[in-house]
């Protein structure tokens, strides 16, 4: 997905409830609240908007189309910013905000 390759997933097979994802020497997790409550006793705030992701692309566009005709919700079209950056916004299935970023 967006050039990154999925290198963990719980549970193999289903929904999952943590996943990392590896680009280059990057390397991100993404868990959902349950696992880090459940799994490891954290307390995390369970609504409202919590974080915003920012991923950076070499192609902003096919980024875009690409998650969102997999059910990413679309939040803001990809449009130039600053003049020198192309972004696009979606959501996570939580609602978090997460842009999708060029250099142009």
């Amino acid at each position: 997905m967006l050039g990154y390759t999925e290198t963990f997933r719980v549970p193999y097979d289903g929904e999952p409830i943590h996943i990392d994802l590896v680009l280059d020497d990057y390397r991100i997790g993404i868990a959902t609240v349950s696992s880090t409550r459940d799994d490891h006793g954290l307390d995390p705030v369970s609504h409202g908007q919590r974080v915003a992701v920012i991923l950076r692309t070499d192609d902003t566009a096919a980024a875009f189309e690409t998650v969102t005709s997999n059910g990413a919700k679309a939040l803001v079209l990809p449009h130039e910013w600053l003049g020198r950056l192309l972004i696009a916004w979606v959501a996570d299935p939580d609602g978090n905000p997460i842009q999708i970023v060029q250099n142009l």
